[in-house]
């Protein structure tokens, strides 16, 4: 079974039938969907549907049940529910490190297209003091366990070393482009991390 999905239950909850059909199952031991179905005037359908959401929230256990056919016989966990959301969205260090490279190769990409290594290089030397930046950005995201603090602090130094090289609207619109590059198959760290619509 897949990991609890809270979003299910708030579905099913957001119907006219989810709350009675836990209310339902709170007062007995195992039930199927047409006991419950026929209990509150419903759709046997519509009570196994739920029953499923539920279940596969995490919310019921469930059981084979005899029948002609096969079906399952559910009961809740407990008679206390509690969905928890956690908004933070914590981001693996190497999923930002992951992003983080790719935005700097494509910008880097960019800044030697529109300067050459020259200004490649002050760039680097602005950001990480020069040199190969490839392990000093593991570094300075790996040095606090805040790694999404650590990706938007990179990517606002980038930007204020590049304004002072090329001017603030040409280095936010080449930050842009990069993140934009970056993202490309990666939009859940970014949306995560917060830069989807600040960079």
């Amino acid at each position: 079974m897949n990991p609890p999905d809270p979003r299910k239950a708030l579905d099913a909850l957001a119907s006219d039938h989810g709350l009675p059909i836990l209310r339902f199952l709170r007062d007995r031991e195992w039930a199927h969907a047409s006991e419950i179905a026929d209990a509150l005037g419903i759709h046997t359908t519509t009570a196994s549907k739920h029953l499923a959401a539920f279940y596969e929230a995490g919310l019921l256990e469930r059981r084979a049940h005899p029948a002609k056919r096969p079906t399952f016989a559910y009961r809740l966990k407990s008679p206390v529910i509690r969905i928890e959301f956690d908004l933070a969205e914590r981001v693996e260090p190497s999923d930002t490190i992951a992003l983080a490279s790719a935005f700097l190769e494509a910008l880097l990409d960019s800044v030697d297209k529109m300067g050459g290594s020259r200004l490649t290089d002050a760039l680097l030397r602005g950001v990480f003091g020069g040199g190969d930046w490839r392990p000093a950005l593991g570094r300075r995201l790996g040095a606090t366990p805040d790694a999404r603090a650590d990706l938007i602090a990179v990517v606002e130094d980038t930007r204020r070393a590049l304004s002072g090289l090329v001017g603030p609207a040409a280095a936010g619109q080449l930050v842009r482009i990069a993140m934009a590059t970056a993202g490309e198959g990666r939009g859940d760290i970014v949306a995560a991390v917060g830069l989807g619509g600040s960079v």
